[in-house]
Parts: structure tokens; C-alpha cells; sequence
């Protein structure tokens, strides 16, 4: 097999998704329907494809018309080829035009000496084994429109692709009345919750009743869905969560009911992730022998996680040795396809998202990513409705009748402002950093420098800008790599200024084989932006754990990111200079793609009495004395706690502001009078039993260094 890597130029792409035009997804759906055309991997501006050396040539010919459709010249001129392009003279190459593709809202055509149309359940008698059985179902063209044009399936190239060739296959099978083996055919999904997987189950159903497969109405036990509790958790069924002997009662009674009264019960599905590494087992083997012994009349959906693809080989293998199952890996959606659904599901209530909203919207996104409580699809309709509503209230408040999300709509949930002040002046602004400052103005020179050269034909390849900030906590090794995010757009180095923020346990799955593309996922929501991995040392530490090695899993698969995407994305990783220099030294592959190391020292005591005072500006008066006292206060701080390497530096003099006009509100509650800062606040709050412990701790901490 020959493999072919078409790139395309990001601001030809960025103009053409400003004008409706995806591009890149619009060829992962046209590369889909291509037979003997596989495609290995999709980022944001490049596709990796496979077929047969022979079959290059006219394929490419059928690339440059669909190419044009899309918006390309016939010069290529803003596309690339790389690969196993020998012989194919591009970009020069005179393309013919190819024969028109099947429109996508229509079945696959059947195989060759089929009739060219199915049958119309509507209209016709469908004839089975057991003889005709009239039928009455919804058009079987109009329902696989239908169920093309929604979500999971209109943004799931692998979905789409399997439901087509069933509805091109279902009439094949009933014409030669072999229907039946369509409920021995089953699925394996690897999918990430969120995903679209109730959709899917349910369009499934759709389906099989439109080709008149299903008896009666579909209703909630068309479809029955468990997860299967871990082994010795049993105590914890709940009805949805069940045992295995659970799963096998259930496909006994479809069984039943689907022998009494015909096909009614179609879709048993199993959330296998908590056996998926115990499949080849001989307990779960004997189960799967009895669940095999019950079908015929139902069709088993598995599901696991989204999961590297030898673990998910592994399990579809350990399932294949029992029954017949296909295998289906639905990729987690991109933000630009979250962004794009908001988009559409907000038109169908007649919003809009402006084009200044849409960084907005996607920072959004990437902070309710920020947890472990986002689930796709379902978390972007949640987000959709509460725009609505506070759209329709503040329409209210003002007797507009506005229906165009703004940015200034999204502030409440971005914690942004509607001016962002360019990432220069920001860091200008923080206090003690001056070194810092200077050490990224060399890095982004250097790129920018790069980019005039190579503008002007000169070869010079670009340096890596993944980065090191080592530090104690506290000391602004965050809120600097946010800032670098904005410069780095700002300077054109990336596509947007996200600063996509992690802890270095988050790139690892609960089950084996889900680290690998939990980390990829990570880095795709990062592309064009900046990805912050604080506490990046934890994984080095797992990585040398025999019990546990989902450490080394992630810095491998991140290495491989890092360099397949270096001029894409920004990797910065964080956490203390020690933990993180024993990382690099265990890790080559790591140290080679991080030339930048920025060490932020800690604040010294005026730093700290500066940025007590930024917090404090703006917000409140003080008395007279007030600003001694503060100084005082750090002044007298031991240099035991300031040296020490737990001291948490801006984020104790953020709790020091924090305490000190809390006491000075609860004075306020009692008195009332004017609110100001007294230096009684001051002394209260650092006289706190757990303000003053933390002192005392890390001074004693210190002192008994001395001692030893």
C-alpha cells in the first residue's frame, strides 16, 4: 500500500471556514465513500491517506475536481503532497474531471445486478424467509436523510460511513431473504461518553423500522442499555448498572418477547469498559458463548472507551472469537466541530454566534473541558441553552429583540472582558518579571525571524517553542504561559491565543490502551494554541512505576505530538526545577524538543508587598499607616518561609488580601460607615490560627534543616 499526506496552508483553510467551508471535514466525508481509499489519521490542515499504488493517479485526478469544487485552483497552490508521490508530477499534473459522486443524502448504490432502488416498505410487501409479511414503515431514503443530518452521525465520518452501507445493504439482503443475519452482525464501539452513542442507538432503530425490520412502534424497550459494574462490585446494581448474569436475563427476555410477538425488542447494548482488559478471559468467554446462544433476533452493541488501536484490536479479537463484531472508533469531535454544532444548534432558534464571539466560545468550551465532567455534544447543548436564556434576559431588561451571541454575551462564562489587553502589556504590568519578559521576547524574535527568511526562499527550518517554566508555586508560571498564548497570536506565530491548561495526570486513562488517545485528544483541543501541562513531573515518577505505567504511555505519545505538530502548538511544561530536570534526564526524547527553559525565582519581599497593593487597588481605600503596616508585615516574614520550597509566593499574599478585607467586611456588617482597609484588618487576618500555622510550619521546616 502507498501512503500519501496532503497538507493545506492554514490562512487558505482559516479563509475558507470564514466564508462556510470546512474544508479538511468535507474531504474526510468525500475520502470515505472512495473505495479502496483508507484514511489513517485527520488533523487541522492535513490528511494521511492509503490504497494501492496503482490506483494513485486516478485518484489524484478525482482529488483536483473535488478540489475545485471546494475552492482550489488547478495549480495546487495551496496545497502540498508528501509521501509516495513519485511519478505523479504534481503539483504540474494536467486532472481530468471525474464522474459525478453519489449524492450524500442517498443510500450507497447496491452491488453490481441489484436493482437500483430499494424497496419502498411503504408500498410493497418485503418477502422473508418465513414468507411476506406486509409491512408499513417511514420512506428508507427520507429516514437515512434524516438520521445523516444529525448529530452523531453529520460529524462522524465513521458513523456516517457504517449507517450508509447498511441502508445500501438491508434491501440486498431482503430480496435474496437472508435479512436475518443483519442480528449477527454486531458492533464493538469505542467512543467517548458524550458522543453521540444514545443518538446512534436510536438512529440504528430508525433504520431497521424504515426497512420494516421492526415490529410496532419504537419505544423505550427498542433499545436496552446497561454498564456492567466492575467484578465484586455487584452491590452496586442499580438497573442500570448490572452484572453480567443481569445482561444475559435481559437478552433472554428479548429473545421471548422477539419469538411471541416478532421483532419488536431490536438493540441489547453493554458498556463493557470495566472487562475490556479482561475479555480474553474464560469467565467472560463462557459468558459471551451464552449471550451468542440467545441472538438472532436482537443486535448486541459493546462499547468501550476510545482506545489506542492495538488495546481496541485486542478487544475486538478477544469478541470476535465468540460472535460476529464490527469494529467502530468515533474520534472525540475537535473544538472546531463543537464550535460548528453550537453554531447549527443555535440556528435552529433562529441565533446567531457573531465571528468576534467565536474565540469566546471556544475558550468556553475549553474550560468545561477542564474537568471531568464534560460530555461532548451533551455539554455544547447545555451551554447553548443558557446563552438563549441569558441572551432572551438581557433582551428583556433592555426591550431588544437582538438574536446574535456577541462576545460580550460570553464574558460571564469565559471569565474574560470584552477588551483584552494584548498579552505584551500584561506582562509589562506583573510584577518581577523582567527576565522573564526578556527570555520570551528572545524565543518569539527568533521565530518571527525564521518566518521573514524562509517568506524570502531561504531554507531554515523552525526551531521547536515548546517550553520549561520551573518555579515554586505561585510565582506566575500560569498566568505568564496565558499571556505567551495571546503574544504568540498576536506576533502570527499561532492560529489562536487558548491556553488549553492541564495537570500532568490528566493525560492518563483509567483503563489500559485509553492513555493514548486521551493524550492525543488533549493535544488536538491545543493545536494553534498553547498547552500548559503544570505538574508535567508526575508523569515522569508513573512512568518507573511497575504497578502503573500510564506515565511513560503519555510522555511517549506527547513526544511524538510535540514533533509531529511543532509548528502547530506550543507544549509548556511546569513544576518544580528538580522533579522537572530528573524528568529530562530520563526522558531523551523529551529534552531534545524542549530548547526552552524560563526559571521563575521567587518574589522577593517587595515583589510581594507590590502585588498586595495591585490586588488591593481599585478595590479599596485605607487609612493612613496602612501601607506601613504592610510592609512591615513582610518585613518581619522569617527568611525560612520566603526560601522554603512549599512557599506558595503570590498566592500568599493573595490569601494575606483576601483575609484582610474580609475582616474589614464583617467589621463593616456590625458598624456599617465607610468600607476601608484598617491596619487592625491586617494584623487580624495574619493573626488567623491557620494563617499563623502556616508561618510556624514552614519556619520550623527550615530550622530543622539547620539543625541537621
Amino acid at each position: 500500500m502507498s501512503q500519501i499526506v496532503i497538507a493545506f496552508e492554514r490562512t487558505w483553510l482559516d479563509q475558507r471556514r470564514s466564508e462556510g467551508v470546512r474544508v479538511v471535514r468535507a474531504l474526510e466525508k468525500w475520502v470515505a465513500a472512495e473505495d479502496g481509499v483508507v484514511l489513517k489519521s485527520s488533523t487541522g490542515n492535513s490528511l494521511t491517506l492509503e490504497m494501492k499504488a496503482s490506483d494513485r493517479e486516478s485518484f489524484v485526478n478525482r482529488l483536483a475536481e473535488r478540489m475545485r469544487e471546494l475552492g482550489e485552483d488547478a495549480e495546487w497552490k495551496h496545497t502540498t503532497f508528501s509521501g509516495d508521490v513519485s511519478g505523479l508530477d504534481l503539483p504540474k499534473k494536467k486532472m481530468a474531471p471525474a464522474a459525478p459522486s453519489t449524492p450524500p443524502s442517498a443510500p450507497s448504490p447496491p452491488p453490481a445486478g441489484a436493482d437500483a432502488s430499494p424497496p419502498n416498505p411503504e408500498v410493497e410487501k418485503i418477502t422473508g424467509k418465513d414468507g411476506d409479511v406486509a409491512k408499513t414503515a417511514p420512506d428508507p431514503s427520507e429516514t437515512l436523510k434524516e438520521i445523516c443530518e444529525r448529530v452523531p452521525i453529520k460529524h462522524s465520518r465513521e458513523l456516517e460511513k457504517y449507517v450508509r452501507e447498511l441502508a445500501a445493504v438491508i434491501p440486498t439482503l431482503q430480496r435474496m431473504g437472508v435479512e436475518h443475519t443483519l442480528w449477527h452482525q454486531h458492533l464493538l464501539l469505542a467512543v467517548e461518553a458524550g458522543y453521540g452513542r444514545s443518538e446512534f442507538l436510536a438512529s440504528l432503530a430508525k433504520l431497521y423500522k424504515a426497512f420494516g425490520l421492526i415490529k410496532g412502534e419504537i419505544d423505550g424497550k427498542t433499545v436496552r442499555e446497561y454498564i456492567l459494574l466492575e467484578k465484586g462490585r455487584e452491590a452496586y446494581a442499580d438497573g442500570y448498572r448490572v452484572t453480567w448474569d443481569t445482561v444475559l436475563d435481559a437478552a433472554k427476555e428479548m429473545q421471548r418477547t422477539n419469538t411471541k410477538n416478532g421483532l419488536t425488542k431490536a438493540i441489547l447494548y453493554v458498556d463493557i469498559s470495566a472487562w475490556q482488559s479482561q475479555l480474553g478471559s474464560a469467565e467472560v468467554k463462557t459468558r459471551l458463548r451464552r449471550l451468542n446462544a440467545l441472538c438472532g433476533s436482537f443486535l448486541v452493541v459493546f462499547r468501550v472507551p476510545f482506545l489506542e488501536g492495538h488495546v481496541l484490536r485486542d478487544a475486538s479479537d478477544a469478541l470476535n472469537d465468540i460472535l460476529n463484531v464490527r469494529t467502530i472508533s468515533v474520534s472525540p469531535a475537535l473544538i472546531d466541530d463543537m464550535t460548528d454544532y453550537a453554531r447549527e444548534a443555535l440556528a435552529e432558534s433562529s441565533f446567531t454566534l457573531s465571528d468576534d464571539a467565536t474565540d469566546a466560545f471556544e475558550q468556553w468550551v475549553l474550560r468545561e473541558k477542564g474537568d471531568d465532567s464534560f460530555f461532548g455534544y451533551k455539554t455544547v447543548d447545555k451551554m447553548v441553552q443558557r446563552l438563549i436564556y441569558e441572551k432572551a434576559l438581557a433582551n428583556c431588561r433592555s426591550g431588544s429583540t437582538e438574536r446574535v451571541v456577541s462576545r460580550e454575551d460570553l464574558i460571564p462564562f469565559t471569565a474574560g472582558s470584552a477588551t483584552e489587553e494584548p498579552g505584551r502589556a500584561e506582562l509589562d504590568r506583573m510584577v518581577g518579571m523582567k527576565e522573564v519578559e526578556r527570555r520570551l521576547d528572545e524565543v518569539i524574535a527568533q521565530i518571527k525571524l525564521q518566518q521573514q527568511l524562509a517568506s524570502k526562499g531561504q531554507k531554515l527550518a523552525r526551531p521547536a517553542i515548546h517550553m520549561l517554566f520551573t518555579g515554586n508555586p505561585g510565582t506566575g508560571k500560569t498566568t505568564v504561559a496565558r499571556i505567551l498564548a495571546r503574544m504568540m497570536k498576536e506576533s502570527g506565530i499561532l492560529r489562536k491565543g487558548h491556553l488549553v491548561e492541564v495537570k500532568g495526570r490528566d493525560l492518563c486513562g483509567q483503563y489500559i490502551g485509553e492513555t493514548a488517545p486521551k493524550t492525543s485528544a488533549i493535544c488536538r483541543d491545543a493545536y494553534g494554541s498553547v498547552l500548559f501541562i503544570d505538574e508535567a513531573y508526575s508523569l515522569f515518577r508513573d512512568a518507573y512505576d511497575s504497578a502503573r505505567d500510564y506515565g511513560r504511555e503519555a510522555l511517549d505519545t506527547l513526544v511524538a505530538e510535540m514533533e509531529n505538530h511543532r509548528d502547530d502548538f506550543c507544549v509548556v511544561m511546569a513544576g518544580y526545577k528538580d522533579e522537572m530536570e530528573a524528568m529530562l534526564k530520563g526522558n531523551a526524547g523529551l529534552r531534545s524538543r524542549i530548547p526552552y527553559e524560563i526559571e521563575f525565582p521567587n518574589y522577593t519581599r517587595d515583589d510581594l508587598e507590590n502585588i498586595f497593593f495591585n490586588m488591593l487597588e481599585g478595590n479599596f481605600e485605607y487609612e493612613d499607616g496602612f501601607r506601613t503596616a504592610v510592609h512591615d508585615f513582610f518585613a518581619k516574614v522569617p527568611d525560612a518561609v520566603f526560601e522554603a520550597k512549599e512557599f506558595s509566593n503570590a498566592r500568599f499574599v493573595r490569601n494575606l488580601y483576601e483575609r484582610t478585607w474580609g475582616k474589614a467586611a464583617y467589621r463593616h456588617s456590625l458598624g456599617g460607615g465607610e468600607l476601608r482597609l484598617l491596619k487592625s484588618d491586617l494584623t487580624g487576618a495574619a493573626a488567623d490560627k491557620e494563617f499563623e500555622n502556616l508561618l510556624k510550619k514552614n519556619a520550623e521546616r527550615r530550622t530543622i534543616g539547620f539543625v541537621c
